[in-house]
This record gives structure tokens, sequence and C-alpha cells, in this order.
């Protein structure tokens, strides 16, 4: 349940991002045609994203021609290697011992886990700026 919920927000973060963030626009505006899917081994649970000239548009059903998928074993597994992934962002390697220990698949075109992987730093929410202080207007006589 969880695992599903994720990837229907990050749905609706890309979406989001490519109405309202230039750089994730520019991004994704520069490939034709790509379509990533994630779900588990069973099916049970399964999403794909597809980015298209610009615009982007999310099922949670099988696209039938991919560019590249992630099959996780299950969504527990899944969970687990996101929040990994959250905890060490900057480690890149995550993806391929969840590959090497079974967790995790790729099919399709492997060259868009790196493209994927640049993706990614674009889904955290922006950190807002502190707000300064208001400094009081100083009189000078």
């Amino acid at each position: 349940m969880v695992f599903r919920l994720l990837l229907w927000i990050m749905a609706l973060r890309i979406h989001y991002l490519g109405k309202h963030n230039a750089g994730f626009k520019q991004f994704i505006h520069r490939y034709e045609n790509v379509v990533l899917q994630f779900r588990t081994q069973d099916n049970a649970i399964k999403r794909y994203y597809q980015f298209q000239l610009g615009n982007t548009f999310s099922e949670a059903k099988l696209h039938p021609n991919a560019t590249m998928g992630f099959v996780f074993k299950d969504a527990k597994h899944a969970l687990a290697l996101i929040k990994k992934m959250g905890e060490n962002s900057e480690d890149k390697t995550l993806f391929i011992y969840a590959i090497r220990d079974g967790i995790l698949q790729v099919e399709g075109d492997m060259a868009y886990m790196t493209w994927f992987q640049v993706l990614g730093n674009y889904l955290p929410p922006e950190r807002k700026k502190p707000i300064k202080p208001h400094q009081p207007l100083s009189r000078h006589s």
C-alpha cells in the first residue's frame, strides 16, 4: 500500500515539475519519448511515467513499450531500497547492490538508469530560503 502511494505521489511531483520547474522542463524536453516503469515481480503494484517532448503522463498499469523498467522483488524491499536511497542520496551504487542481491531487476535500456538518477535530483521538495528577520528602518537626522 505504501509503495503504491509513493509511486502515485511521484507521479504528482513529476507532473508538477513538468509545469513549474524550468530546469526539469528543459531536462525532459530533450527526450522524444521515454517511458519509465516501476513494478513488483508479481505485478501487484505497477506504474509507468511517460515523458514525451516536455509533457508528462503517468498511469497505474503496465506500459506495453517501456523504455526501461524497475522490477522490485516486492513492495517491502522496494520501500527499504528507497529509504536507503533517501538516507544516502549521493551513493550511486545502491542500485547496483540491489541488482546483485536480487532485490531489483532492470528491464530494457540500462542507459536510462543514469537518466533516472539525474531526474531523481529534481524530485525532492525545493528547500525554501530562510526568511530574514525584518530590519526596522533607521532614521537619519
